[in-house]
Order: C-alpha cells, then structure tokens, then sequence
C-alpha cells in the first residue's frame, strides 16, 4: 500500500505540472515542440519511476526499445561514477533524450532540440523541489 501512494504522489507532484505547461506551450507554438517538450522531461522522469527498474529489466524488456535505452542511460551513469560534481549528473540525464531528439531532427532540420533541452530543464527543477521541500519522491 506504501508503494501505491508513494506512486500517487509521484505522480501528481511530477506529471501535473508538466502536463499543464505542455498544453500551453501546445497551444502557442507548434503541437511539435511540445511533444520535444515532453520528451526532454519525460525520459528522465520515467526513469525515475519507482518500479521502473525491476521492469525495464525484465526478460519481458530484454529486445524492447524502453528497455534498451533504460540500459544505455544506466551505463551512462555507471561511467558519471558514484560522486560525481554536481553539473554531471543533470547532463547525463540529458543524453537520452537530446541523443533521441537529434536523431528526429535529421528527419526535419526545422525542428529544433531546444524544447528538450527546456523539457529537462524542467524535469531538474523537479528534482530541485524534490530535494528543497523534502518530498522523498527520488
């Protein structure tokens, strides 16, 4: 039951928020950018997600595009180390996504990476307010 609520709160505290400056931000400029948006919060956000590791590593995930990125992204940590300086951790968390976001820009050079770029700067910001207000959600 612990875990439920916790998963709630994760939830509510990380999702809602983003979901409303996502509709803004789809409303004002192209519908495009805000799914760069999402991406760019979202990646990091879910792997967070408690639970997610056991079933990102499932036999079940093994061939999946999900768990072979959660893999690439867990051994980008493995290479920041266990103390790393402060400005490490957040760009590591950026690779999966601007790495995702370049490959679909080659599609159509229009479409810039700055939206994931603000999209995981969103996402540090939660784990800022995380951290500040004590919310144990990480």
């Amino acid at each position: 039951m612990e875990h439920k609520k916790k998963l709630q709160k994760y939830y509510l505290y990380g999702l809602m928020p983003v979901l409303v400056i996502w509709i803004l931000l789809s409303l004002i400029v192209n519908q495009l950018y805000g799914v760069f948006f999402l991406l760019g919060y979202i990646w990091p956000y879910m792997y967070y997600t408690p639970g997610f590791a056991e079933k990102a590593s499932s036999r079940s995930y093994r061939f999946s595009l999900l768990g072979n990125l959660f893999k690439f992204q867990s051994y980008i940590f493995t290479l920041v180390g266990e103390k790393p300086p402060v400005w490490m951790m957040p760009l590591a968390r950026l690779v999966v996504p601007f790495s995702m976001t370049g490959v679909l820009s080659i599609i159509n050079p229009n479409w810039s990476p700055l939206w994931t770029i603000l999209g995981w700067s969103m996402f540090e910001v939660f784990v800022f307010c995380n951290k500040k207000f004590k919310w144990d959600l990480l």
